[in-house]
């Protein structure tokens, strides 16, 4: 009998000694989980963000091209009507609305890398985070 408790408490002890530690392993991984959870959440916003910036830079291009040709026709017709005084003043601005136009390209490929690399991290951060919960 003496023996039989024994072994039972010695079980009870191997048990109860391992269950704590599984118990620690696991609340890590779903730790590690909901990290990922944050990281996607957070390249979620940055996606959303770039987007936004791209469609604000691209109607700011679209309305700077549009103040180009305008100056562009105002500039032709002074040359039409021998005005070059004001022919040239025409073309000095389309020329500044051309600086314009080409820094906003150029944030406009710049906000295109922004994206592609925020949704490269959200789909490395999503495969991360299936792999961990995977392992509960």
């Amino acid at each position: 009998m003496k023996h039989l408790a024994l072994v039972s408490a010695i079980a009870a002890l191997v048990t109860l000694g391992s269950n704590p530690t599984a118990f620690a392993q696991e609340s890590k991984a779903v730790e590690r989980v909901e990290k990922d959870n944050r990281e996607i959440r957070r390249d979620n916003r940055d996606i959303r963000s770039d987007k936004t910036d791209l469609k604000a830079d691209k109607s700011k291009l679209n309305e700077e091209r549009a103040e180009r040709n305008a100056d562009r026709r105002k500039e032709e017709r002074a040359i039409e009507h021998g005005n070059l005084k004001a022919a040239e003043k025409y073309d000095a601005r389309r020329r500044q609305e051309q600086k314009e136009i080409n820094a906003t390209k150029k944030d406009i490929r710049n906000d295109k890398a922004d994206l592609a690399k925020d949704k490269a991290d959200r789909r490395h951060d999503i495969a991360k985070r299936n792999k961990d919960a995977g392992k509960l």
